[in-house]
């Protein structure tokens, strides 16, 4: 749910402008905890673990119609619930959101993205900008971008907490988009004003465990915190000694013990939110009744055949002994004895609608890909094109998807990479500069690597160094590989220049 601060207002004269800040608080979550976009979110998160709706089917279950008496018409009678317990309960979860949800990460996160300062070739000061950023960006910020993009692919957007921890280290992690509730302006309903975060922690009172809200509502400048007591109730969280709360202090220690005490806040709301598209929309909103139809029908089909009967006796004019002990004579003589001379044994065979039901089946998958914009790999079209031109085709659908979010994936890294420069200005005393970092997004795909490789060879000159060792295939992480150029060209005039030296004293 995203509020504006009209909304908030409205929201107070709703209720009564008499109530106090714990009372809105209680209001907004309940609101919120029963928002459409929260329950699309939960369908998000589970099917990309693979909790499909299927798996609430019971195929043993069934609907009959039946009359008042043996002789009655059916179709008329009243219809109940009838249980086979003989009946399969197989389910088959296909999961083709989370295959979807991956490719996308892995097409814009595969490859690191590249991060550089303008001006670092002639400049110290942004060439040491340049070197921290890239410090920066590890192996644990490229596994927090995969989560922020998988996340906002479940759920419609993610949210990224920014902080400092105990030790005053700066720190930063996922905050579930299911606990957030972003607050906008009113006016253009982009810049982030508040932050209402809850989340469910487990209290203890003698033998019992019970579940209990806290709230921590974020502003620009501090954070407030509430505890929820009996009857859903909020109150400001006591146990804190300074509530509201500064974003972070810094506190100066002298043999020990704290001398001084200065409150700070970044001036901003220290939460970044990653919509996965212009509507926040989820990944799984487009393709789920598909899914949902592959699974039943699969698991319908699964069941039919393991509980077919491949051959069935059909016996008239027998009588004197019941099933079971006709067909242990059927098993053991591969005969029985008919009395009446009206009478007769025939076997049956069941055969099943395979070829329409694997027709359907395709069909589904085939439409699952193409609105979930997806590429099937298994498809048979894939690999008979390997020219560059025809790999990029393919990719046409999964990058019209990326594209929707890769700008605003941008964008929030950028936004982050300014709370990490901020905190470098104030340890260092610099004055680094967000506006000069220039960010590309590398995506991921199968492409002809002998083609891309003679692309970059004939651009040599024209592009940038950077910006060709971004697309060549041996390359994952640019700025490492720039290091490793650097020092490589260092050795190199080393080298030479000890050449020379031994030139030079071979001459005298």
């Amino acid at each position: 749910m995203f509020l504006t601060e009209t909304d908030l207002i409205n929201l107070r004269l709703t209720i009564g402008s008499k109530l106090n800040d714990s009372e809105i608080v209680e209001a907004l979550l309940k609101d919120d905890i029963l928002s459409p976009q929260k329950q699309l979110m939960k369908d998000g998160e589970k099917y990309y673990v693979c909790e499909h709706d299927v798996l609430q089917r019971d195929f043993r279950k069934t609907i009959i119609s039946e009359g008042e008496n043996e002789h009655e018409d059916t179709t008329r009678g009243h219809r109940v619930p009838f249980v086979n317990p003989n009946r399969s309960n197989h389910h088959n979860v296909n999961p083709f959101h989370k295959i979807l949800v991956d490719q996308k990460a892995s097409y814009l996160i595969g490859r690191e993205p590249t991060i550089s300062v303008i001006g670092a070739e002639k400049d110290s000061g942004k060439k040491a900008y340049e070197g921290l950023l890239s410090e920066f960006a590890d192996e644990g910020f490229n596994e927090l971008l995969s989560d922020w993009v998988i996340g906002a692919s479940n759920k419609g957007f993610e949210c990224v907490h920014v902080y400092y921890d105990e030790a005053g280290e700066f720190r930063y992690n996922i905050a579930p988009a299911n606990e957030i509730i972003p607050i906008y302006d009113s006016v253009h309903e982009k810049d982030l004003q508040e932050v209402v975060r809850y989340y469910d922690i487990t209290v203890i009172k003698g033998k019992e465990k019970y579940l209990r809200k806290r709230v921590e509502w974020w502003t620009k400048t501090d954070v407030t915190y509430y505890t929820e007591i009996e009857n859903k109730r909020f109150i400001k969280d006591t146990e804190r000694p300074y509530n509201p709360a500064p974003h972070w202090w810094d506190i100066t220690k002298l043999n020990g013990f704290e001398k001084r005490r200065e409150k700070h806040s970044w001036g901003r709301v220290p939460f970044i939110i990653l919509r996965n598209n212009s509507k926040s929309t989820t990944d799984l909103q487009a393709i789920k009744g598909l899914i949902d139809a592959y699974d039943l029908l699969s698991s319908e089909g699964t069941n039919n055949f393991l509980d077919l009967v491949e051959l069935y006796w059909v016996i008239q004019g027998y009588g004197g002994e019941t099933a079971n002990a006709i067909a242990e004579r059927l098993r053991i003589n591969r005969a029985v004895h008919v009395n009446d001379s009206a009478g007769k044994v025939e076997a049956k065979q069941v055969s099943l609608p395979v070829e329409g039901r694997i027709a359907y089946l395709e069909m589904l998958r085939r439409d699952i890909y193409h609105f979930g914009q997806g590429i099937d790999t298994d498809s048979e079209k894939f690999g008979n094109a390997p020219s560059g031109v025809s790999l990029k085709f393919r990719y046409t659908l999964l990058d019209l998807k990326a594209n929707a979010l890769s700008a605003k994936l941008k964008k929030a890294i950028k936004e982050l990479l300014w709370f990490y420069t901020d905190h470098c200005n104030r340890q260092s005393g610099t004055d680094y500069r967000v506006s000069d970092i220039q960010l590309s997004i590398n995506k991921t795909m199968i492409t002809n690597d002998l083609e891309t490789v003679q692309m970059i060879a004939v651009s040599k000159g024209i592009v940038s160094d950077k910006t060709l060792l971004s697309k060549h295939p041996f390359v994952d992480d640019v700025n490492a590989e720039l290091i490793e150029l650097e020092q490589q060209e260092e050795q190199n005039i080393k080298k030479y220049a000890e050449y020379q030296n031994l030139g030079d004293g071979g001459e005298e």
